[in-house]
């Protein structure tokens, strides 16, 4: 079935699909990114764009006045340094990173690909006043082109971005924290697999990101399973929801319309678009940015805190009685009797 959704990003507030590389896309030095959701698609709500680079790449140390950045490695390893403590962050490894703190980068693999959530919408702006526009989906094996000072300047006069001078110790890095998600709003970073974990039947949700870690603003949960049926049909009044599958395969469905999600889709669903999904492969990964934070409940009454870094062979508690007993508290809208195809 051929998607009448968008695949390219829309200048007004709407529900839009983009297939893997697609997007608005810049290029500098051997780094290659790609802009998926932007001020105009998300009514300045947030932003995400995919990056990825050869090794030795950098991203000069900065820092955001206002913006929260949710940052996942999807491929290769990344040299982060945050608040001057270094971590090497190799594939699933998250990074949490509020306002005020400073932070750059340094791909340390041949292939590297991370994805970033920035919220407010305010920093794409600077890709291009840094780089050059760029058809192609991957990093050119060449630079075709080259940032100046006098770029950087000008990216942070159009962007909440400010970019420090400082020489780095790249090459000094340490293996990235583990652990449970802190309790305030300050940086840190999550081995893959860490995160507050909650079993939901035969899925495990990790939350990543909580509304104590953003002062509310949003949460951004991982979500694996195994091969299953479809989630009820839904919507939201009150918050924005995005899916970006990470491995394997899942159907959604988006105001009626069925859309298979491979590795790299990316699918915005904002407030009042009725939606579902279904885990298509025996493993699937998919994360998203949920704006604001306040549907972080729901996953706390369906679910039951989890020890384990898998789901488990045999489905786990599925507490829809608890769900029921709380529907006014939660900002959920269940279509009655969706004719989801189940093939």
């Amino acid at each position: 079935m051929t998607s009448t959704l968008l695949s390219t990003l829309p200048q007004t507030r709407k529900p839009y699909l983009l297939r893997k590389g697609e997007g608005t896309s810049y290029t500098f030095g051997k780094q290659v990114v790609t802009v998926m959701a932007d001020a105009d698609s998300t009514g300045g709500q947030f932003e995400m764009f995919t990056i990825a680079g050869s090794k030795g790449e950098v991203f000069p140390l900065h820092f955001h006045n206002s913006s929260y950045e949710s940052l996942m490695v999807l491929e290769g390893r990344v040299e982060l340094v945050i608040d001057g403590q270094y971590h090497l962050l190799t594939s699933g490894d998250y990074a949490h990173i509020p306002p005020g703190t400073r932070h750059a980068y340094r791909f340390a693999g041949h292939r590297n690909r991370m994805v970033s959530y920035s919220l407010p919408g305010n920093i794409t702006s600077i890709f291009p006043v840094i780089g050059l526009a760029y058809s192609f989906k991957d990093y050119p094996p060449q630079p075709l082109h080259e940032w100046t000072q006098e770029d950087l300047i000008r990216a942070s006069e159009v962007a909440d971005i400010c970019f420090e001078d400082g020489e780095l110790q790249w090459g000094a890095s340490q293996l990235v924290e583990t652990g449970v998600v802190h309790g305030g709003v300050v940086p840190y970073v999550l081995e893959s697999g860490e995160g507050d974990r909650l079993l939901t039947g035969d899925q495990l949700h990790r939350i990543l990101a909580s509304q104590k870690n953003t002062d509310g603003a949003y949460i951004f949960v991982s979500t694996e399973g195994p091969k299953g049926e479809p989630i009820v049909e839904h919507y939201h009044e009150n918050h924005v929801e995005t899916f970006y599958c990470v491995q394997g395969q899942m159907t959604m469905w988006a105001n009626g319309e069925e859309i298979q999600l491979h590795e790299g889709d990316f699918l915005h669903v904002p407030e009042g678009t009725t939606h579902a999904y279904r885990l298509d492969a025996p493993y699937t990964r998919f994360v998203g940015m949920l704006e604001c934070g306040l549907f972080e409940p729901f996953f706390r009454i369906l679910g039951e805190p989890y020890e384990h870094f898998i789901f488990p062979n045999e489905p786990g508690p599925l507490r829809m009685d608890r769900v029921m007993a709380n529907m006014n508290t939660l900002d959920l809208k269940v279509v009655a009797q969706s004719p989801l195809h189940r093939n």
